[in-house]
């Protein structure tokens, strides 16, 4: 089964180890790390991930090379082990060509606090934020 546009797709990070879910995944889209915010697909992908394809239900996963998976013996998502290696991985040549690089669209990622939550409107008094600054061992 052909892989189409737009597709789930997990990538594990290489810097920090979270797996990362794409719902509706379509190479225009940047992708970057929820937990440490590092880009996930770069140049050197085929050095840094296997990609593997679900050939029941067309997941897409991308782990680290150091990720043990095992033929016939690693399910997928939805139970099948009917996973498929790909040789070369075209992912970073194909959002290369999407745009998903260009720095209009690298721009448009956030680069906030994601864990905190928005301060706009909040009297310092009623910052929920504070919660975290604050060390229990000052007391």
């Amino acid at each position: 089964m052909a892989i189409e546009d737009p597709h789930d797709l997990l990538i594990e990070c290489v810097d920090c180890g979270v797996e990362n879910m794409f719902s509706e995944y379509s190479p225009a889209n940047v992708t970057i790390c929820n937990q440490c915010r590092t880009q996930l697909i770069q140049s050197d992908f085929n050095q840094t991930h296997n990609e593997y394809h679900c050939d029941d239900c067309a997941f897409v996963m991308c782990l680290s090379k150091e990720t043990l998976f095992e033929k016939g013996k690693t399910a997928c998502r939805c139970g099948s082990f009917n996973i498929k290696s790909i040789a070369k991985s075209t992912l970073y040549e194909d959002a290369e060509e999407a745009g998903a690089f260009d720095e209009d669209e690298l721009n448009s990622v956030p680069d906030d606090d994601w864990c905190r939550s928005d301060l706009s409107g909040i009297e310092a008094s009623e910052d929920y934020n504070e919660m975290f600054d604050q060390d229990p061992g000052d007391n």
